[in-house]
Protein backbone atom coordinates (compact mmCIF):
# COMPACT_ATOMS: atom_id res chain seq x y z
CA UNK A 1 0.00 0.00 0.00
CA UNK A 2 1.13 4.00 -0.95
CA UNK A 3 1.46 5.70 1.97
CA UNK A 4 1.49 9.25 2.82
CA UNK A 5 3.54 10.50 5.71
CA UNK A 6 7.20 11.50 5.19
CA UNK A 7 9.39 9.79 6.97
CA UNK A 8 11.32 11.34 9.61
CA UNK A 9 14.34 13.14 7.94
CA UNK A 10 12.68 13.88 5.29
CA UNK A 11 10.03 15.65 7.75
CA UNK A 12 12.72 17.04 9.33
CA UNK A 13 13.93 19.09 6.67
CA UNK A 14 10.64 20.70 6.78
CA UNK A 15 10.21 21.81 9.95
CA UNK A 16 12.40 24.78 12.06
CA UNK A 17 16.02 24.46 11.16
CA UNK A 18 15.03 22.17 7.92
CA UNK A 19 16.54 23.66 4.24
CA UNK A 20 12.54 23.61 3.28
CA UNK A 21 11.55 25.47 6.01
CA UNK A 22 11.00 28.83 4.02
CA UNK A 23 8.75 26.65 2.04
CA UNK A 24 6.63 25.80 4.67
CA UNK A 25 6.22 29.41 5.65
CA UNK A 26 5.30 30.70 2.11
CA UNK A 27 2.50 28.07 1.86
CA UNK A 28 1.36 29.21 5.24
CA UNK A 29 1.31 32.68 4.41
CA UNK A 30 -0.18 32.27 1.22
CA UNK A 31 -3.56 30.78 0.97
CA UNK A 32 -3.23 30.10 -2.69
CA UNK A 33 -0.78 27.38 -2.08
CA UNK A 34 -1.49 24.09 -0.60
CA UNK A 35 1.18 21.69 0.70
CA UNK A 36 0.29 17.57 0.85
CA UNK A 37 2.39 14.99 1.63
CA UNK A 38 3.22 11.99 -1.00
CA UNK A 39 5.69 9.52 1.25
CA UNK A 40 8.86 9.74 -0.37
CA UNK A 41 8.04 13.15 -2.33
CA UNK A 42 5.79 16.69 -1.52
CA UNK A 43 3.91 18.17 -3.38
CA UNK A 44 3.01 22.36 -3.20
CA UNK A 45 -0.39 22.97 -5.70
CA UNK A 46 -1.43 26.14 -6.39
CA UNK A 47 -5.25 25.95 -7.76
CA UNK A 48 -5.00 22.46 -7.30
CA UNK A 49 -2.54 21.94 -9.92
CA UNK A 50 1.28 20.62 -9.01
CA UNK A 51 3.80 23.72 -8.75
CA UNK A 52 6.22 21.98 -7.28
CA UNK A 53 7.28 18.75 -6.54
CA UNK A 54 10.41 18.17 -3.67
CA UNK A 55 11.71 14.45 -3.77
CA UNK A 56 12.86 13.42 -0.89
CA UNK A 57 16.58 12.65 -2.53
CA UNK A 58 16.90 16.58 -2.41
CA UNK A 59 15.51 17.20 -6.27
CA UNK A 60 12.47 19.16 -7.72
CA UNK A 61 10.28 18.75 -10.36
CA UNK A 62 7.26 21.03 -12.20
CA UNK A 63 5.48 20.12 -15.49
CA UNK A 64 7.83 20.89 -18.14
CA UNK A 65 4.64 22.73 -20.06
CA UNK A 66 5.54 25.55 -17.67
CA UNK A 67 8.54 26.19 -18.69
CA UNK A 68 9.93 27.21 -15.68
CA UNK A 69 12.87 25.53 -13.87
CA UNK A 70 13.27 25.81 -9.70
CA UNK A 71 16.79 24.92 -10.21
CA UNK A 72 17.32 28.60 -11.54
CA UNK A 73 16.01 30.06 -8.33
CA UNK A 74 18.35 28.85 -5.55
CA UNK A 75 16.72 29.75 -2.17
CA UNK A 76 14.74 32.49 -3.67
CA UNK A 77 11.20 30.65 -3.06
CA UNK A 78 9.39 34.02 -3.19
CA UNK A 79 10.59 34.67 -6.24
CA UNK A 80 9.68 30.93 -7.66
CA UNK A 81 6.41 30.83 -6.15
CA UNK A 82 5.54 34.35 -8.04
CA UNK A 83 6.79 33.38 -11.40
CA UNK A 84 5.71 29.84 -10.98
CA UNK A 85 2.10 31.26 -10.69
CA UNK A 86 1.82 33.13 -13.74
CA UNK A 87 3.54 30.43 -15.84
CA UNK A 88 0.59 28.02 -14.62
CA UNK A 89 -1.82 30.86 -14.81
CA UNK A 90 -0.44 31.33 -18.73
CA UNK A 91 -0.53 27.75 -19.30
CA UNK A 92 -4.16 27.28 -17.65
CA UNK A 93 -6.82 29.14 -19.52
CA UNK A 94 -9.21 26.73 -19.58
CA UNK A 95 -11.57 27.36 -16.53
CA UNK A 96 -11.29 24.67 -14.11
CA UNK A 97 -14.13 25.08 -11.58
CA UNK A 98 -13.71 21.98 -10.06
CA UNK A 99 -9.59 22.55 -9.42
CA UNK A 100 -10.39 26.10 -7.75
CA UNK A 101 -13.08 24.77 -5.29
CA UNK A 102 -10.94 21.93 -4.01
CA UNK A 103 -8.56 24.94 -3.77
CA UNK A 104 -11.47 26.71 -1.29
CA UNK A 105 -12.49 23.74 0.62
CA UNK A 106 -9.04 23.37 1.86
CA UNK A 107 -8.42 27.91 2.36
CA UNK A 108 -11.98 28.24 4.15
CA UNK A 109 -11.85 24.37 6.01
CA UNK A 110 -8.03 24.63 7.34
CA UNK A 111 -6.46 28.33 7.39
CA UNK A 112 -9.06 30.34 6.60
CA UNK A 113 -11.30 33.03 9.15
CA UNK A 114 -13.99 30.55 9.91
CA UNK A 115 -11.98 27.39 9.88
CA UNK A 116 -12.06 27.32 13.87
CA UNK A 117 -16.17 26.92 13.28
CA UNK A 118 -16.67 24.80 10.46
CA UNK A 119 -16.72 20.67 11.35
CA UNK A 120 -14.47 18.67 8.98
CA UNK A 121 -10.45 19.85 7.75
CA UNK A 122 -9.27 18.53 4.64
CA UNK A 123 -5.86 16.09 5.24
CA UNK A 124 -4.97 15.10 1.32
CA UNK A 125 -6.71 16.40 -1.86
CA UNK A 126 -5.75 14.61 -5.42
CA UNK A 127 -5.52 11.25 -3.57
CA UNK A 128 -4.83 8.41 -5.03
CA UNK A 129 -4.09 4.66 -4.01
CA UNK A 130 -3.38 2.68 -7.30
CA UNK A 131 -2.67 -0.84 -5.20
CA UNK A 132 -6.45 -0.35 -4.68
CA UNK A 133 -7.92 1.49 -7.62
CA UNK A 134 -8.69 4.95 -4.99
CA UNK A 135 -8.53 8.52 -6.62
CA UNK A 136 -10.42 10.73 -4.78
CA UNK A 137 -10.20 15.13 -4.72
CA UNK A 138 -10.22 15.09 -1.05
CA UNK A 139 -9.92 13.35 2.62
CA UNK A 140 -11.00 15.24 5.40
CA UNK A 141 -11.41 14.74 8.98
CA UNK A 142 -14.69 14.80 10.53
CA UNK A 143 -14.30 16.56 14.01
CA UNK A 144 -17.47 18.58 14.96
CA UNK A 145 -16.44 21.85 16.46
CA UNK A 146 -18.46 20.75 19.86
CA UNK A 147 -16.39 17.93 20.34
CA UNK A 148 -12.94 19.04 19.97
CA UNK A 149 -12.15 18.27 23.37
CA UNK A 150 -11.77 14.73 22.12
CA UNK A 151 -9.84 13.90 19.24
CA UNK A 152 -10.17 9.69 19.29
CA UNK A 153 -12.39 8.31 17.10
CA UNK A 154 -12.80 10.59 14.36
CA UNK A 155 -14.77 9.93 11.32
CA UNK A 156 -13.22 10.04 7.97
CA UNK A 157 -14.80 11.74 4.98
CA UNK A 158 -14.29 10.98 1.20
CA UNK A 159 -14.77 14.29 -0.65
CA UNK A 160 -15.88 14.35 -4.82
CA UNK A 161 -16.38 17.54 -6.16
CA UNK A 162 -18.51 18.10 -9.97
CA UNK A 163 -18.67 21.63 -11.13
CA UNK A 164 -22.30 21.63 -13.60
CA UNK A 165 -24.59 19.30 -14.49
CA UNK A 166 -22.53 17.52 -16.81
CA UNK A 167 -20.20 16.59 -14.41
CA UNK A 168 -23.30 14.61 -12.49
CA UNK A 169 -23.51 11.79 -14.91
CA UNK A 170 -21.01 9.77 -16.76
CA UNK A 171 -17.58 7.94 -16.45
CA UNK A 172 -17.12 9.67 -13.37
CA UNK A 173 -20.56 10.92 -12.26
CA UNK A 174 -22.31 10.92 -8.87
CA UNK A 175 -23.19 6.97 -8.93
CA UNK A 176 -20.06 6.01 -10.37
CA UNK A 177 -17.76 7.64 -7.40
CA UNK A 178 -20.49 6.03 -4.69
CA UNK A 179 -19.38 2.70 -5.95
CA UNK A 180 -15.85 3.70 -6.54
CA UNK A 181 -15.72 4.56 -2.69
CA UNK A 182 -17.35 1.36 -1.75
CA UNK A 183 -15.70 -0.71 -4.26
CA UNK A 184 -12.54 0.78 -2.74
CA UNK A 185 -13.65 0.20 1.19
CA UNK A 186 -14.12 -3.54 0.52
CA UNK A 187 -10.46 -3.60 -1.04
CA UNK A 188 -9.22 -1.67 1.70
CA UNK A 189 -10.28 -4.89 4.13
CA UNK A 190 -7.38 -6.08 5.48
CA UNK A 191 -5.23 -3.12 5.23
CA UNK A 192 -8.05 -0.50 6.96
CA UNK A 193 -5.77 -0.21 9.45
CA UNK A 194 -2.58 0.70 8.10
CA UNK A 195 -4.41 3.23 5.68
CA UNK A 196 -5.66 4.70 8.62
CA UNK A 197 -2.37 4.90 10.79
CA UNK A 198 -0.63 6.41 7.80
CA UNK A 199 -3.51 9.37 7.64
CA UNK A 200 -3.33 9.51 11.65
CA UNK A 201 0.33 10.57 11.13
CA UNK A 202 0.20 12.50 7.82
CA UNK A 203 -2.20 15.15 10.34
CA UNK A 204 0.56 14.63 13.18
CA UNK A 205 2.71 15.89 10.26
CA UNK A 206 0.73 18.75 8.73
CA UNK A 207 -0.18 20.15 12.34
CA UNK A 208 3.57 19.67 13.63
CA UNK A 209 4.06 22.15 10.68
CA UNK A 210 1.28 24.52 11.21
CA UNK A 211 -0.49 23.85 8.12
CA UNK A 212 -4.01 23.79 10.10
CA UNK A 213 -5.03 27.36 11.66
CA UNK A 214 -6.62 24.92 14.50
CA UNK A 215 -4.28 23.51 16.82
CA UNK A 216 -4.56 21.29 19.52
CA UNK A 217 -2.75 18.51 21.24
CA UNK A 218 -4.83 16.13 21.35
CA UNK A 219 -3.90 12.95 19.01
CA UNK A 220 -6.15 12.65 16.45
CA UNK A 221 -7.61 8.92 15.89
CA UNK A 222 -9.90 7.79 13.29
CA UNK A 223 -12.43 5.19 14.57
CA UNK A 224 -12.00 1.16 13.14
CA UNK A 225 -15.62 0.81 13.57
CA UNK A 226 -18.16 3.85 12.62
CA UNK A 227 -18.36 4.05 8.70
CA UNK A 228 -16.89 6.78 6.80
CA UNK A 229 -18.57 9.71 4.86
CA UNK A 230 -19.03 10.08 1.10
CA UNK A 231 -19.71 14.09 0.69
CA UNK A 232 -20.64 15.14 -2.73
CA UNK A 233 -19.88 18.78 -2.90
CA UNK A 234 -22.07 19.99 -6.13
CA UNK A 235 -21.11 23.46 -7.79
CA UNK A 236 -23.10 25.30 -9.74
CA UNK A 237 -25.73 22.20 -10.40
CA UNK A 238 -28.98 23.33 -12.36
CA UNK A 239 -32.32 22.75 -9.75
CA UNK A 240 -34.30 22.39 -13.17
CA UNK A 241 -31.91 19.85 -14.68
CA UNK A 242 -32.88 16.28 -14.58
CA UNK A 243 -29.55 15.11 -13.94
CA UNK A 244 -29.04 14.23 -10.36
CA UNK A 245 -32.43 12.63 -10.59
CA UNK A 246 -31.01 9.48 -12.45
CA UNK A 247 -28.11 9.23 -10.53
CA UNK A 248 -29.94 8.82 -6.82
CA UNK A 249 -32.08 6.53 -8.59
CA UNK A 250 -29.07 4.31 -9.26
CA UNK A 251 -27.85 4.96 -5.92
CA UNK A 252 -30.89 4.27 -4.29
CA UNK A 253 -31.24 0.68 -6.42
CA UNK A 254 -27.95 -0.38 -5.52
CA UNK A 255 -28.54 0.42 -1.60
CA UNK A 256 -31.96 -1.07 -2.09
CA UNK A 257 -29.77 -4.23 -3.30
CA UNK A 258 -27.12 -4.52 -1.18
CA UNK A 259 -28.20 -2.34 1.84
CA UNK A 260 -26.65 -4.13 4.72
CA UNK A 261 -23.12 -4.24 2.93
CA UNK A 262 -22.85 -0.10 2.60
CA UNK A 263 -19.87 0.81 4.10
CA UNK A 264 -20.18 4.61 4.02
CA UNK A 265 -22.71 7.12 4.86
CA UNK A 266 -24.14 9.68 1.85
CA UNK A 267 -24.32 13.08 2.73
CA UNK A 268 -24.31 16.24 0.14
CA UNK A 269 -22.94 19.86 1.30
CA UNK A 270 -25.14 22.29 1.44
CA UNK A 271 -23.96 25.88 1.33
CA UNK A 272 -24.14 27.94 4.63
CA UNK A 273 -25.55 31.25 2.58
CA UNK A 274 -22.73 31.29 0.08
CA UNK A 275 -19.30 29.55 1.28
CA UNK A 276 -17.07 26.96 1.18
CA UNK A 277 -17.56 25.78 4.71
CA UNK A 278 -18.20 22.38 5.42
CA UNK A 279 -20.80 22.67 8.39
CA UNK A 280 -22.27 19.51 10.14
CA UNK A 281 -25.60 21.00 10.00
CA UNK A 282 -25.58 21.87 6.27
CA UNK A 283 -24.97 18.21 4.91
CA UNK A 284 -28.20 16.69 3.41
CA UNK A 285 -28.68 12.73 4.00
CA UNK A 286 -29.10 10.59 0.76
CA UNK A 287 -32.46 9.72 1.73
CA UNK A 288 -33.24 13.95 1.96
CA UNK A 289 -31.80 14.32 -1.39
CA UNK A 290 -33.93 11.20 -2.70
CA UNK A 291 -37.37 12.95 -1.13
CA UNK A 292 -36.43 16.52 -1.57
CA UNK A 293 -34.25 17.56 -3.75
CA UNK A 294 -35.00 15.43 -6.70
CA UNK A 295 -37.57 16.87 -8.78
CA UNK A 296 -39.46 13.71 -9.61
CA UNK A 297 -39.90 13.31 -6.02
CA UNK A 298 -41.08 16.55 -4.50
CA UNK A 299 -43.17 16.23 -1.31
CA UNK A 300 -45.97 19.43 -1.52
Amino acid sequence: MNTRALKSDFFKEFEKGGKYEKIVELVKADNSLIMCMRGSYVTIYYKSLQILKINEKGTFEVDANYKINPKDYGDSWAVYFKDAKEALDNHNDVEKLEKEVQQALVKENNCGSICKETDYFILDIEYTQSDFDGRFDALAVYWPKDKRKNGNNLRLAFVEVKAGEKAISGTSGVSRHYKSVIKFMGELNNNKDEFLEDLEKVIEQQRKLGLWEYDNSRKITFSRTEKPQLIFVLVNYNPNSSYLDNEIKEIGNYVEKYENEIPIETLFARSSFMGYGLYDSCMLSLEYVQKRVCRGNHEG
